[in-house]
């Protein structure tokens, strides 16, 4: 799930950190994420066979050896909220179910996709786990309750299902390996925005399963705000 504009009321608490501080560190990966990201990757794109596989082992090797401890998360179905969001956003990814090639770029393939990962993980003996629903919502789970010490995922409603930290904006050049880091430690001291607080945000703002509101309506609500 996405919420409207989050990243960028977040980008007060963002941090570059270097990738070799999460040593130590067990990080919960939503594996769409990188997958998705290597299929964008232009310097691939008909040169690589398999860019999602290429992808990620290297993101492995080079996290591993840097003794950062993975478990990736495989998303489950999308809820029946979601699904008009879902069918929008794969239209415009894959185009049209109608169209002869959405047979080989859509979601079925995507999935097709994701099982060559998994078989992947299991062969290098990495663990994961199936999420029930959305993807971030485990790896928040697996973050609030201790068992690993942070998120690697895009989808910033992490925080609204509980994650304390979340990673991402990977970049694993040689001269500046790092990623940007946000911890609800911060948004609170910060931002003075906790949990509830963001999925109030969700809410006004629009997000995956609530179209946004009209300003027309927030207006008599934020009017008596500005006057103060």
């Amino acid at each position: 799930m996405g919420v409207t504009n989050l990243w960028q009321i977040l980008e007060p608490v963002k941090e570059h950190v270097h990738l070799s501080s999460l040593k130590g560190k067990t990080l919960a990966v939503d594996l769409s994420l990188w997958v998705c990201e290597a299929q964008t990757v232009k310097k691939m794109i008909g040169v690589v066979t398999k860019p999602h596989l290429r992808n990620l082992f290297f993101r492995i090797s080079s996290l591993t050896s840097m003794e950062i401890r993975l478990v990736f998360v495989m998303e489950g179905d999308a809820p029946k909220l979601k699904a008009e969001t879902m069918s929008k956003r794969n239209e415009l990814r894959y185009g049209s179910l109608k169209k002869p090639r959405a047979a080989k770029t859509g979601r079925s393939y995507f999935k097709s996709v994701l099982k060559e990962c998994l078989e992947m993980l299991e062969c290098l003996g990495l663990p994961w786990v199936q999420a029930a629903g959305e993807a971030e919502a485990m790896c928040a789970y697996l973050n609030a309750n201790g068992y690993v010490d942070g998120c690697i995922t895009d989808d910033g409603d992490a925080f609204l299902y509980g994650a304390q930290t979340v990673y991402r904006n990977f970049t694993m050049n040689a001269k500046d390996p790092h990623v940007d880091c946000y911890t609800m430690s911060s948004i609170k001291e910060k931002l003075r925005c906790d949990r509830e607080s963001l999925i109030g945000l969700a809410i006004l703002l629009g997000c995956d399963y609530l179209p946004k509101i009209q300003v027309d309506i927030l207006t008599p609500v934020l009017a008596p705000l500005h006057m103060a």
